[in-house]
């Protein structure tokens, strides 16, 4: 989950000038934890649009960037199939949304070659793994796991909260 920590609003200011991915990873190296960063900031979908980038990186990544790039094509709220997770994007950041943000808006030719290449990282991740991408599966704690960190941050926001009880613990 920490490969998207620049996007948190106290996280940004630090790294708003590095792109997305980049970010986390320069955030988390400040933090003391610069070994993640590897694993982190080749995840970006937009990383996809660029062709000798991505034949790049796939040949020089680590099985754990492999896999946080594919985890991040595949989980967004729930587990999707790879064309559900683009059809989703398509329809949550139109053109119109996208064309005032540094990197515009793709062309459909664009967006099939990124669907392409997602398909590739699929099949190499799965390859890794020994199974196939229709085994991709939740496992069955995540659920729960999922529900407790929710809940953890709940209660940690209400304790922060102006008006918390003195001595509360966070």
């Amino acid at each position: 989950m920490l490969h998207d920590v620049d996007k948190l609003e106290r996280v940004k200011p630090q790294v708003d000038e590095l792109p997305h991915g980049e970010g986390s990873a320069a955030w988390l190296a400040s933090q003391g934890y610069p070994e993640l960063g590897p694993a982190i900031v080749g995840h970006p979908v937009t990383r996809l649009a660029d062709a000798t980038w991505f034949e790049e990186w796939l040949a020089s990544a680590s099985p754990e960037a492999l896999i946080v790039a594919y985890a991040d094509k595949r989980a967004g709220g729930r587990l999707e199939s790879m064309a559900d997770r683009f059809a989703s994007w398509k329809r949550r950041y139109p053109p119109v949304d996208r064309a005032d943000r540094p990197r515009g808006t793709w062309p459909p030719e664009t967006l099939a070659a990124a669907f392409r290449r997602a398909e590739t990282l699929e099949a190499v991740v799965c390859k890794l793994a020994g199974i196939a991408p229709s085994d991709v599966r939740r496992l069955e704690w995540t659920g729960r796991a999922l529900a407790a960190a929710r809940a953890a941050a709940r209660a940690a926001a209400r304790s922060a909260a102006p008006g918390a009880a003195p001595g509360a613990s966070r």
